[in-house]
């Protein structure tokens, strides 16, 4: 505990400088704890802090470990939990957005409101001529700790003189636009062998563009606008660069996260502070079959099926939770010979009859959720669905880049302590298998976060 002690003041001290940090510890590590006492000792000496996490139902429920950790801070900063306008309005936004500034519930209100508040008792307390949004806004200068999703920063980011973004990944992979070195080969009308690293593309494209016709010049332009980005790097014959720029600035920053993406934090944004695991949990991935939306799914409800039996029987596994897209979970709905739940057990008695759940691969499990009573996660790809993947390729996004964070954030889901148990039991009692062959690609990422294994032969269905 000395040591986390120790770790809060210095990243502290760090942001008092002006010195951003990003933090980066294993699923389960505590990281938000962390965050929340960096925000209490920052917010009793008087700063403002701004807390952001990505969903406002995230937030809601960090929101009651916030309050606990309030009752024993001494001197107590105030602290407050806000939600946007739609949380607030009368008239369920029917209303367009702009309309707000004319509402004649827009007022000010001198109310009493207690040291600790959240937005959804603010609204009792605002009498019912106001609009209690606006009262929210009006009161951020009196609170020290200001909690939000990410869609709040801008709103907050006045008020406050630092920043901390919990599940950073969720707000950076957004900012990270890639191409395929083999387009940009043929824009720059060179061999992709060439095209080692990013000064090299940089130097052929600044050089094209002397010459460069119309349609070519538009192209080489928009290269030469990405790779302006805050950092740019290769991976897997993609080209990377990631945008930092629609992040508040001039705010010092923490930053947490348990998925990095490649290249992040950028050189020179700020101090990077790295927790080693003692140990890393066991990950199975499959090197051979690859299962494909077109094609149905072949074979994957039998290779889930077989996979599930190896880890009761092997493991002595009592709960595996299975993270599928809707397509998938309808095929495995028909195929697997047992009844499966849908919902994660929230205590062992819940575990269902089979031991098998499957749920959701995106939405309400992307962050924020806590399974402790699976021993065992199954992720077969796709994570993300079809329309997803093609919104983030219209972008110009990557969308293997977050799907592979995706799983990692949901394997993530079952590494969280039991009653009775440590971080370091939790580490060498759960099994993680990635059942598709695109994990293997991205087998040397993957050992960031888990000791790799090959899953056995007679478990692979190509």
């Amino acid at each position: 505990m000395d040591s986390r002690k120790a770790l809060v003041n210095e990243i502290v001290n760090e942001l008092k400088k002006g010195i951003n940090v990003a933090m980066i510890a294993p699923t389960g590590w505590g990281k938000t704890h962390l965050a929340f006492k960096v925000a209490i000792e920052l917010g009793k000496e008087g700063y403002r802090v701004g807390v952001k996490f990505p969903t406002l139902t995230v937030a809601v429920k960090k929101w009651q470990e916030l309050v606990s950790l309030l009752q024993n801070a001494d001197p107590r900063p105030s602290a407050i939990l806000t939600a946007g306008a739609q949380q607030f309005c009368i008239y369920k936004w029917q209303y367009p957005q702009r309309y707000c500034n004319r509402c004649p519930l827009r007022r000010q209100q001198q109310i009493s409101v207690p040291q600790k508040v959240a937005y959804y008792e603010l609204d009792k307390l605002v009498p019912d001529d106001a609009c209690a949004y606006w009262v929210q806004e009006e009161l951020f200068p009196n609170f020290n700790i200001i909690i939000g999703h990410y869609g709040r920063a801008v709103k907050t980011a006045p008020h406050v003189h630092f920043m901390i973004w919990d599940e950073a990944q969720e707000a950076f992979i957004p900012n990270i636009k890639s191409m395929p070195l083999y387009e940009i080969a043929e824009v720059l009308r060179a061999d992709v062998s060439e095209l080692t690293d990013v000064n090299t593309i940089k130097e052929y494209a600044e050089a094209r563009l002397v010459d460069a016709d119309p349609v070519r010049e538009d192209v080489l332009f928009s290269l030469l606008q990405m790779m302006k980005k805050t950092t740019c790097w290769i991976e897997d014959q993609v080209l990377n660069c990631l945008d930092m720029r629609s992040m508040p600035s001039g705010i010092p920053t923490l930053a947490l996260t348990a998925t990095p993406p490649p290249g992040w934090p950028p050189e020179g944004w700020g101090r990077k502070i790295e927790i080693k695991p003692p140990a890393k949990p066991r990950a199975f991935v499959e090197p051979e079959a690859r299962f494909y939306y077109k094609d149905g799914y072949r074979g994957i409800a039998l290779q889930l099926y077989l996979i599930i039996q190896w880890l009761k029987k092997k493991f002595g596994v009592k709960c595996v939770i299975i993270f599928a897209i809707s397509s998938v979970r309808h095929v495995l709905e028909y195929s697997l010979p047992f009844e499966i739940s849908h919902e994660p057990p929230e205590k062992e008695q819940q575990i269902p009859p089979s031991g098998v759940v499957v749920v959701d691969a995106w939405g309400r499990m992307r962050v924020g959720v806590d399974i402790r009573y699976c021993d065992a996660a199954v992720l077969p790809w796709p994570s993300l669905n079809i329309a997803a993947r093609r919104r983030l390729r219209a972008e110009g996004k990557n969308p293997d880049m977050a799907e592979l964070l995706l799983s990692v954030q949901l394997a993530g889901r079952i590494m969280r302590p039991r009653l009775g148990e440590s971080y370091e039991d939790v580490l060498n009692k759960r099994i993680v298998v990635l059942a598709d062959a695109r994990f293997w690609s991205h087998v040397d990422y993957l050992a960031q976060f888990f000791t790799i294994e090959e899953l056995p032969a007679d478990l692979q269905v190509s």
